[in-house]
């Protein structure tokens, strides 16, 4: 992901503040030279004390006020560095010191501690949105995901892909909601597709299986522990609106065609030689309000020829504004990149051009994205 790879590039702290403590301790002892006796630099000192905090370790801290504190005793004749001025410097450097060893030791128990659960935290994520293979059977695919939140790998957007005997069948959708709530409902929705994509023949009966599960969701909502006790979740989180927006999409044995059901999401849009097209299917309620279905939902049908590309996106990407305001248009974008001759020939390079074009319209993304192309391989290619 971008933001964790920006992370890895440009660490914090930044490696040349290493340098700066002894550099201070240096320029104190020259200006203390430079300069009438009258004026002090101790501070300077105690500033690359509090620096090492956040650079070294504790023994690091102790070696840099300990040097400071020698310097500044050699820097001072006798007469003066048992004066007053100087003893108050030493007293103030050497507890600057001691609290800020301190300070390093919960620092560096912190982020081992953050380390940790950011560690299972990434483990857990990752166990729900698994990274997209680059070919299943007859169907390459590449897609790419960014959660808004930059410190999560995951939001409330989802993808799922199942090789199930009916096909490969594929989910991606948007939760209603954000935080820990939507993430709720994305471990419920992709947890159920993955079961019902291998049991049941029909997408259909797939997206009922999914409405089942977020209707218990929504009447029984799971429990969080707080403190030594266990609560209900809240239920304006939980029980308010509960459902996802999606599309369960089922490629045929030699990805020749895609059985579709639109359940309220982004419509699908497909790329044919040089134009790109919206694919109509017919709308229906998002998952999770099966409740209010006057008449179950249809499923849409698509030939596929080898070289078309299938893309889903969620509306992260359509709802992305510029710093005029307008919305990135997916649709046009596609087709002008098509016409300029640059026309994707796999499903990475759309994917590439998609990722690289939304970063260069919007300045910040405020919401969750994800795009998935799909391509059936060459014959020869089998």
């Amino acid at each position: 992901m971008e933001h964790r790879r920006w992370a890895e590039e440009h660490p914090w702290p930044p490696r040349w503040l290493r340098w700066v403590p002894p550099a201070l301790i240096l320029l104190t002892l020259a200006l203390d030279h430079a300069t009438p006796s009258r004026y002090s630099f101790g501070p300077l000192l105690s500033a690359s004390v509090v620096l090492a905090l956040f650079t070294y370790p504790p023994i690091g801290v102790a070696a840099t006020g300990a040097a400071g504190c020698v310097l500044l005793a050699l820097a001072n004749e006798i007469e003066d560095y048992i004066g007053p001025q100087t003893i108050t410097s030493l007293i103030v450097l050497a507890s600057v010191t001691l609290l800020s060893m301190a300070l390093c030791i919960v620092r560096r128990r912190s982020e081992s501690r953050f380390r940790h659960v950011q560690a299972v935290a990434e483990a857990v994520q990752l166990a729900l949105l698994r990274p997209l293979p680059a070919r299943i059977g007859p169907l390459r695919m590449a897609g790419f995901y960014r959660a808004a939140d930059d410190e999560a790998l995951i939001g409330g957007d989802l993808y799922s892909v199942r090789d199930t005997p009916f096909g490969i069948r594929v989910i991606i959708g948007d939760v209603k909601g954000k935080g820990v709530a939507a993430t709720q409902t994305v471990a419920t929705v992709i947890s159920s597709f993955q079961e019902a994509a291998l049991i049941h023949p029909s997408l259909t009966q797939v997206a009922d299986r999914i409405d089942v599960a977020l209707q218990m969701d929504r009447d029984h909502p799971p429990l969080e522990p707080l403190g030594d006790k266990v609560a209900a979740a809240p239920a304006q989180s939980l029980t308010d609106e509960l459902f996802t927006t999606a599309v369960l999409l089922e490629f045929s044995p030699d990805a020749s065609s895609v059985r579709i059901l639109d359940r309220g999401h982004q419509p699908l849009l497909v790329i044919r030689r040089d134009t790109t097209s919206v694919v109509e299917t017919e709308h229906s309620l998002p998952l999770g309000m099966a409740d209010l279905l006057l008449d179950a939902p249809r499923v849409t049908t698509l030939g596929l020829d080898p070289g078309d590309i299938l893309v889903a996106y969620s509306d992260g990407v359509t709802e992305a504004r510029d710093g005029t305001g307008a919305f990135y248009p997916l649709r046009d974008r596609l087709q002008s990149h098509c016409n300029s001759g640059a026309r994707p020939v796999s499903p990475t390079e759309l994917i590439t051009f998609v990722r690289d074009d939304l970063v260069r319209w919007t300045p910040a993304l405020g919401d969750d994205v994800i795009a998935i192309a799909f391509q059936p391989a060459p014959a020869g290619d089998r």
